[in-house]
């Protein structure tokens, strides 16, 4: 049960991570002055993949209340790390993100260290 929690938060996390890339790929560039943070955060806000991805983090944090009331946070906290593993992957397929050698090495090694704590 527990890991079905942490793997319902990595999941969530990642595309509340990916849908908001998404929602200011459509709003367009950052606000450039203080005068422009009212509009642009206007436009974020009431554009359907912020909202989307402001939800899935509310998700993401009430599930993962129940996942750490029910294991050792030192255990199931690493898992959250594969969140890094499939934003780079679907970075790359969604948005064609050059994702490098060495942003996969890094990836790979994060994998490991997850299959380490797994495995204690």
């Amino acid at each position: 049960m527990v890991y079905l929690l942490v793997l319902i938060s990595v999941v969530a996390m990642s595309a509340s991570q990916l849908l908001l890339k998404k929602g200011l790929l459509v709003i367009g560039q950052s606000p450039q002055s203080l005068s422009e943070l009212g509009p642009f955060f206007l436009k974020a806000y009431t554009n359907p993949y912020v909202i989307s991805a402001v939800f899935l983090g509310l998700i993401t944090a009430l599930v993962w209340v129940i996942a750490a009331s029910k294991a050792e946070l030192s255990h199931i906290y690493p898992f959250m790390a594969l969140s890094y593993v499939l934003v780079a992957v679907f970075s790359l397929w969604l948005f064609s993100e050059n994702v490098t050698a060495v942003r996969w090495l890094g990836i790979a090694l994060i994998c490991i260290g997850v299959f380490f704590v797994a495995r204690s």
